[in-house]
């Protein structure tokens, strides 16, 4: 190799390579500065605020802001609001003293509480209270101990209310905690230890905004605050409310022309500034839309008006922003009508009881279901076998749209049969799944067919070859 080939060769060696550039696009042109990151785009980034952590600032804002009020309270209202049906072969007198029971401790009331406080602080639980049980609080829920009159209500605890879960998490594959938390201890001022340990399958777990498995560890398996996602978006809008508000004292904005007024202000005596701002202070005082202003004949005053078009848009954008972060439509949560061509705000509605019947699968029937067997003991002695937890439809339906679903889903059950393509028992437990919904059908059984739906079983076209037989 020459003395030239290797010089090149050291240099190429020692210099340093340039650092590597990823475009964002599949374009680029550095020259006109396409397809490469812009500074003010990149430097964006989020911050873990810890939010949820603060209660004293949740607690307040809750109270003080209408809005995040409203955004907790709603939800959990319109999950327990229309309540539910227990689609079961019971009793009516046991089904009553069932509802008394719930009535006697506020049930639905407490349990819309619990979801509320979820929503607020990332976490709450209701302690099932049974009497006889004060000193098992640490062992599980056993069904036998279980007696008539032993129900006496639930104990709601948020999350700020020292409500520590275990470090402890169950591991028993079968249980519906499995890989939460074991106990949760509730600290007590009384007793040697400061608080009480509760196994998990003596109270109603409820959580807010449900997180990833880091996170939730670091929230102590809890979820996150409701407000913690859409704190932004309640500052914005806050400000932006507070500064059209402030406008509004500005709107008609008086200026007076004074000759001299620059000179002695800045090299008169105090007491000639004195004399000038009280002179203006006693103007102002008497100055009404009906009253007469005094000036001299060399000065001059003049009226600006602010101009407060535009406003409302901007209002409105950001109360949109703040109703989709909320995950409420507009029309729920400012109480507005929808704007926009043929716009009638059905559609946001359909979706927003799509979205609460999802959360009540989600968070209340674990609950209920834990719950109402402790209480049907307790109201009549046993726990009802094959019951149904059905929750009523969330907007209100008239009786005449009822009785028309009910009779389309009747028509179209009794023609497959009749087509011999079910067989009668298929049938009625399908009249009886889909009866759960409307309220009937909950008793139906196969000698009560024929009182029922008279005529669904005098077929007189089945098949030979279905294998059914019409009585």
């Amino acid at each position: 190799m020459s003395r030239k080939n290797r010089k090149q060769r050291d240099r190429i060696r020692t210099e340093p390579t340039a650092p590597e550039v990823f475009s964002k696009d599949g374009y680029v042109n550095r020259p006109a500065f396409l397809g490469e990151a812009s500074e003010l785009f990149s430097a964006g980034t989020f911050v873990r605020s810890g939010l949820t952590q603060n209660a004293e600032l949740l607690t307040t804002t809750y109270r003080e802001n209408w809005l995040a009020k409203k955004i907790i309270d709603m939800p959990a209202e319109d999950m327990t609001r229309a309540w539910y049906t227990l689609a079961a072969d019971i009793p009516a007198a046991e089904m009553d003293a069932l509802r008394r029971l719930e009535a006697k401790h506020t049930i639905q009331n407490e349990i819309t509480n619990a979801i509320k406080w979820a929503r607020l602080y990332g976490g709450s639980i209701a302690l099932m209270v049974i009497r006889g049980d004060e000193e098992c609080l640490e062992r599980p829920l056993d069904q036998d101990r279980l007696f008539p009159g032993c129900f006496q209500g639930i104990l709601v605890l948020d999350r700020s209310q020292n409500v520590t879960p275990s470090m402890e998490l169950e591991e028993d594959l079968d249980d519906p905690d499995f890989g939460l938390p074991k106990y949760y201890d509730i600290s007590v001022e009384v007793g040697e230890k400061g608080y009480v340990r509760v196994h998990h399958s003596r109270v109603l777990r409820f959580i807010g905004r449900e997180l990833p498995g880091e996170e939730m560890k670091r929230e102590n398996y809890w979820g996150a605050s409701e407000l913690e996602h859409i704190w932004e978006e309640i500052q914005k809008r806050s400000e932006v409310s507070a500064n059209i508000a402030q406008l509004v004292f500005q709107a008609n904005v008086t200026t007076l022309k004074m000759g001299n007024l620059g000179a002695v202000m800045a090299g008169g005596e105090d007491a000639q500034r004195a004399r000038i701002l009280g002179y203006l202070e006693q103007q102002n005082r008497i100055r009404t839309s009906f009253g007469l202003q005094v000036i001299g004949t060399k000065d001059e005053m003049e009226n600006h008006p602010y101009n407060f078009g535009g406003l409302s848009e901007v209002y409105a954008e950001f109360m949109m922003d703040m109703a989709g972060a909320a995950e409420i439509p507009a029309t729920r949560l400012f109480g507005r009508s929808p704007q926009g061509m043929n716009s009638t705000g059905e559609s946001d509605l359909i979706n927003y009881y799509e979205r609460i019947a999802q959360l009540q699968e989600t968070y209340l029937r674990p609950a209920l279901e834990r719950l109402l067997p402790v209480m049907e003991v307790s109201a009549f002695g046993y726990v009802a076998e094959e019951a149904a937890i059905v929750f009523e439809p969330i907007a209100a339906t008239t009786p005449e749209v009822r009785a028309e679903i009910l009779s389309k889903v009747s028509s179209t059950v009794i023609e497959l049969y009749r087509a011999g393509l079910i067989s009668k028992e298929s049938a009625l437990a399908e009249l009886k799944a889909q009866g759960r919904e409307m309220g009937v059908f909950s008793r139906l059984k196969a000698g009560d067919a024929r009182e029922l739906l008279p005529g669904m079983f005098e077929c007189t076209g089945c098949s030979p070859t279905a294998g059914i037989s019409p009585g």
